[in-house]
Parts: structure tokens; C-alpha cells; sequence
């Protein structure tokens, strides 16, 4: 009997995430609107860039080519430790539309981000703000189809998912587990709708917010001394009451999401403890789940297929309905095929370096994240 209801809570768990992960996908396919807004309000492109000297060429390139008539781009060169300040000085040159900053000495209460995009902020004379990292690959519509989107949907801010590559196939070992919460927690669809702090999502490589906004809220300071800032700005103005939308960005912006297996376990993990508020008991919360309901499954139908267990088929199907559920996630994120199969590894991945998240935070040690220790 007790087999019996654990192999069917198996089963109602590949259910719920089958149904959760369709329902986030069906929204991001049908709410973004195509691009047809090409000259509107001013529109300032923001990038913090600190030691990007071999990655941001490509990406000032691309902000060249945009069909969108009314920008500017500002780059801040964040206390680089390598020729970042000159790749970017350099380039600007006779570019009237671009502008670059030398970031000023990080004070006290600041985390490095938040304070570089603090600065552009003050810098930027756009009605909208679009801060994108040094080392994306803009499509030559992205303003237009951002400012497209913010007028439709009318919202305060928006976000979304670039399309992700990597440089190393081992990194898809690891960084699929990003799409965890759009996947199993974070109900998209209830952005626009719901008051809740939690219903907000954003990923700083792709923000987008109203200047009027920021004027409000002081800019960057509400989230001075967070490592995730964007995800904390994304709760902090939907607390305040801002509308958000979270679009799929994929073909209109991309680029590497880490650049090695170390980069990625070490960006993973400097905010996933910051990520629920620095509380515990989600993680314990989430580990359980994924032990008892996810992974251990498997051995049991294993074991139960060569025992003659019957048990090992109702285990089989909620096994199944997990691997549909990634699989899609995989698909829509146009990843290889081969990451669905790795989804054992992706959540085994996810409880490690939880505990370790949690392990450096209380022992106050930091991460080491781009030549500074963050704590």
C-alpha cells in the first residue's frame, strides 16, 4: 500500500510539472508581439563591463546595426583589470552614438554590479533603459522589439530569456539548472496579473525598465549590496507595485552563458542561496522533493523491473513524465537533444551546489566572481 501511494505521488509530480512546464511555454510563445515599433521614445542601451576586453567587441558590433532609429549605448568599464577601457575607447571613437564611462572606486554597502549599473543609470538620457551584458549578441531588431513589447503589454520593466550557447559541451552538465524555477516554480503567466513579490523574475543579461521608474526608486540602491541584483530588482519593483512582463528573447539576443565548467558552477552557485531570501528551509524543501520524487525513482523501477516488481511501471510513468517535462524545456531552449537525458545530473547539480551556497554564505567566505571576492 505504502509503494502503492508513493509510486502515484511520482506520478501527480511529473504530472504537475508536465502541465506547469507546457503552460510557461504556451505563455512565452503567444505573449511576445513582433517587431514593428522602429522610432519611438529615446532608448539608452546600458553596459556594465569589467574584464570583457576579449568578449565586448562583438557585442558593441551588433549595437551598430540596430533598425531602431533613436538610442544611444553608454559602457562603463567597471575597475578592469585587463584593456577593457581601451577596447571600448577605442572603438568609440567617431561613433557619436556611443559613450563609455571610467567606473568610479566601489564604496562601502556596494556590491560591484549593482553600483557599475547605479552609474549608468545617472549617465542614460532614455525615457527606457536597456542594460544588457558585455558579452551578448544583439540581433539588429532587439530595441525594436523591446520597445515594441514594453509599449504593448504597457509595463514598467521587462526580462527574459536570450538564447543560451556555450563554449564547452561540458557546461551542459550544469547550467540547464537555471531553467529550474521558469520551469517548476515561477508561473510566467501570472506576472502581469499577480501583486505577489515572488511572481516577478529577470535575468541581467536582458533588463529592461522605465527611466521614470528607477527616478522613483532611487535607481540601483535598493539592491546596492545584492549578488543576484537582477532577480531582487525584479522582486523590489513588483513590490512597489510596477508591472512586469517575462518574454523569450532567444531570437533577438544571445549569447554564452558562462565560459567554462568552473565559471558556471561558481555563477550558479553565488546566487542560489540569495535566491530565497537567505532562508534554509526552501532548499531543504527543494532537496527533498528532488531526492524522494525525482531521482529516486530511478533505481527503484530499475531494480524493480529485474525483480518483477509491478510497482516498477507506475515509477516507469512518472519517470517518463519528468523526462517530457525537461525535454521540453530543452527543446524550447534550444539546447541538444542529449540535455534531456541529463536530467538526473542537472538536479543532482542543483542540491550540491545549494549546500555549498549555503556552506560559504554562513561561513562568510564569498565568491570569487570576476577578479573580486563577493560576499
Amino acid at each position: 500500500m505504502t509503494g502503492t501511494v508513493y509510486a502515484w505521488l511520482v506520478i501527480t509530480t511529473g504530472i504537475y510539472m508536465l502541465i506547469f512546464t507546457l503552460a510557461n511555454i504556451i505563455y512565452l510563445r503567444t505573449v511576445s508581439r513582433k517587431s514593428t515599433c522602429t522610432d519611438g521614445p529615446m532608448v539608452s542601451v546600458l553596459i556594465p563591463a569589467r574584464n570583457e576586453a576579449a568578449r565586448i567587441g562583438p557585442t558593441l558590433e551588433c549595437l551598430t546595426e540596430q533598425d531602431y532609429k533613436n538610442y544611444e549605448v553608454i559602457v562603463i568599464d567597471d575597475n578592469s583589470d585587463d584593456n577593457t577601457w581601451e577596447v571600448i575607447r577605442h572603438f568609440s571613437e567617431d561613433r557619436s552614438r556611443f559613450r563609455i564611462l571610467k567606473g568610479r572606486n566601489l564604496p562601502d554597502g556596494w556590491k560591484g554590479k549593482p553600483y557599475a549599473m547605479q552609474q549608468l543609470t545617472e549617465a542614460a538620457a532614455g525615457e527606457i533603459l536597456l542594460f544588457i551584458d558585455a558579452d551578448m549578441r544583439p540581433g539588429p531588431d532587439l530595441i525594436t522589439w523591446t520597445v515594441t513589447n514594453m509599449e504593448h503589454h504597457k509595463v514598467d520593466f521587462l526580462s527574459g530569456y536570450p538564447m543560451h550557447t556555450t563554449p564547452e559541451k561540458m557546461e551542459y552538465l550544469l547550467f540547464p539548472v537555471m531553467y529550474l524555477a521558469t520551469s517548476f516554480l515561477l508561473p510566467l503567466w501570472l506576472f502581469r496579473h499577480s501583486k505577489t513579490y515572488m511572481f516577478s523574475h529577470a535575468i541581467g543579461q536582458y533588463f529592461c525598465v522605465r527611466s521614470r521608474v528607477l527616478d522613483e526608486t532611487g535607481g540601483f540602491q535598493p539592491v546596492r549590496n545584492k549578488i543576484n541584483e537582477d532577480i531582487q530588482m525584479a522582486r523590489y519593483l513588483k513590490g512597489k507595485g510596477f508591472s512586469q512582463v517575462f518574454l523569450d528573447a532567444k531570437k533577438h539576443i544571445s549569447g554564452n552563458m558562462y565560459d567554462s565548467m568552473q565559471h558556471a558552477r561558481m555563477g550558479i552557485m553565488r546566487v542560489l542561496y540569495e535566491y530565497f531570501d537567505n532562508k534554509i528551509y526552501p532548499f531543504i524543501f527543494m532537496s527533498f522533493v528532488m531526492i524522494v520524487l525525482l531521482l529516486l525513482p530511478i533505481p527503484l523501477a530499475i531494480t524493480g523491473a529485474f525483480t518483477g516488481n509491478p510497482l516498477s511501471r507506475l515509477l516507469g510513468i512518472g519517470i517518463l513524465l519528468v523526462l517530457a517535462a525537461w525535454g521540453i524545456t530543452m527543446m524550447d531552449r534550444r539546447l541538444p537533444w542529449y540535455t534531456t537525458f541529463l536530467y538526473p545530473v542537472h538536479f543532482i547539480w542543483a542540491i550540491i551546489l545549494s549546500v555549498h551556497s549555503i556552506f560559504l554564505s554562513k561561513k562568510g567566505r564569498g565568491y570569487l566572481w570576476k577578479g573580486r571576492t563577493v560576499h
